[in-house]
């Protein structure tokens, strides 16, 4: 049964995780119909990486509290999505070139259906990147996902049968890493990232019909991976973006930009995160960095946004020492958790940059943090997952491990965990006896 979402309490979790009217990644209003066990886009249906499931399994082994796993039916780097009860995610065959999506039951991880998306040839790609790499994202009534080939980017959407309702390629696309930032849905329709080594773009695409109502050029040619994050100051709605060394803010309505940051690097990965009146950038090449700067103020009139170049006058604080280039820090409340790509966890202060913990918890780290049931999980490459409790203090909760490659994020939903390894998806569900299915 899908559960009833209290708008009220929706608005006292705004204002208690961010503070002085930065909200969220969508507006209370798309909340109010998205059920509250839905996982509908990278890092879940808001971007910032936090469940509302007041549970979810704490213990696991690849055997142990495994509900199902099923192979994933070709390769891929893309997370899981979860909508009304069934998950979806995207796969490639590199011997037909075909893009496909996939989706199945939540229950029992039987297949729903499986639909061709795109086939091209392969385009270049970093020796981690596949050709299957941007996680895809819906609302609901469709799934959207990103593909490139080696001339052009192709956008695709389809139902929730599977069917094809359109494909557009909103323009060519190069880059010497491939393709990985996962396209995201806002008020106005939804924002792809095609920072490229080529004539990059971002663009903003009709969901019913895949035409562009607007295209922004960033002012350097060059690739950049980070997903794009939406969220609300006094109703007003904005897009950030990290990429060829600048973060940058644009009105969704107009496709104009609205302030930007120089940094903090040339080449991003990770996301940006956004509370306490600040966004929190990281990036990762020519060398990791990061850079917290604040984006709105409180006026007689209640918060609002900051305009213009805010490099010289808003930011708060910059760091270099264990910071990420591909995994996205998780802000949790109070503390901005991060693990970079080394496999070392850091917990900051998120207005100060003051570390309140410093650790190596095991190998080198594509996945990002999650929150859940105050809980922190962090998945390592080899499929090692720490569980944290939501606090300064790293106090770890549990050592989980699948014994396969996971660079991908998890999705959660009514208490259980979806994962995508190398070669499987799982289910994991804490329970008294669990069976595998293989």
């Amino acid at each position: 049964m899908k559960l009833r979402i209290n708008l009220e309490a929706l608005r006292r979790f705004a204002l208690r995780t961010f503070s002085l009217g930065v909200v969220s990644t969508l507006s209370l209003s798309s909340l109010a119909h998205c059920p509250a066990d839905d996982w509908r886009a990278w890092r879940g249906t808001r971007g910032d990486g936090i469940s509302r499931d007041d549970k979810a399994p704490l213990r696991w082994s690849d055997k142990e509290n495994v509900k199902w796993k099923i192979p994933c039916s070709g390769i891929g780097a893309s997370s899981p999505i979860i909508v009304d009860k069934k998950i979806i995610f995207t796969s490639f065959d590199p011997e037909s070139t075909m893009r496909r999506l996939i989706c199945v039951k939540i229950e029992d991880g039987s297949l729903v259906w499986a639909t061709d998306a795109h086939s091209g040839p392969v385009e270049n790609q970093h020796r981690d990147n596949t050709s299957a790499s941007a996680t895809p994202t819906s609302d609901g009534q469709a799934i959207y996902a990103v593909f490139v080939d080696d001339k052009e980017m192709n956008v695709v959407a389809c139902d929730m049968n599977g069917e094809i309702l359109w494909k557009k390629s909103p323009g060519s696309f190069f880059s010497k890493h491939g393709f990985a930032a996962s396209p995201v849905l806002c008020k106005e329709g939804l924002i792809v990232n095609g920072h490229q080594d080529g004539q990059a773009f971002i663009v903003l695409l009709d969901p019913k019909t895949g035409e562009s109502k607007w295209r922004y050029q960033p002012d350097i040619n060059l690739r950049s991976f980070s997903t794009p994050y939406v969220t609300e100051c006094s109703g007003e709605e904005r897009i950030i973006i990290a990429g060829a060394n600048q973060t940058i803010c644009l009105d969704p309505s107009t496709g104009s930009r609205v302030w930007h940051v120089d940094g903090p690097t040339e080449k991003v990965v990770s996301s940006v995160s956004v509370g306490f009146d600040h966004v929190f950038s990281f990036g990762g090449s020519p060398e990791p960095r990061a850079i917290a700067f604040r984006i709105s103020e409180t006026s007689e009139d209640g918060p609002k946004w900051l305009e213009g170049d805010l490099t010289k006058t808003q930011i708060s604080w910059a760091l270099k020492k264990n910071m990420p280039y591909v995994p996205t820090p998780l802000l949790y409340g109070k503390l901005l958790h991060i693990t970079n790509d080394e496999g070392i966890y850091n917990c900051l202060e998120p207005v100060t940059g003051k570390t309140n913990k410093a650790t190596r918890l095991g190998a080198s780290t594509y996945s990002s943090p999650i929150g859940v049931a105050d809980r922190v999980y962090m998945f390592d490459d080899e499929g090692n997952c720490t569980v944290i409790k939501n606090s300064d203090q790293f106090e770890v909760l549990a050592k989980n491990a699948l014994g396969e490659r996971v660079q991908t994020l998890p999705a959660f939903s009514n208490g259980v965990m979806i994962v995508r390894s190398a070669e499987h998806v799982w289910c994991i569900e804490e329970r008294e006896s669990s069976t595998t299915q293989n």
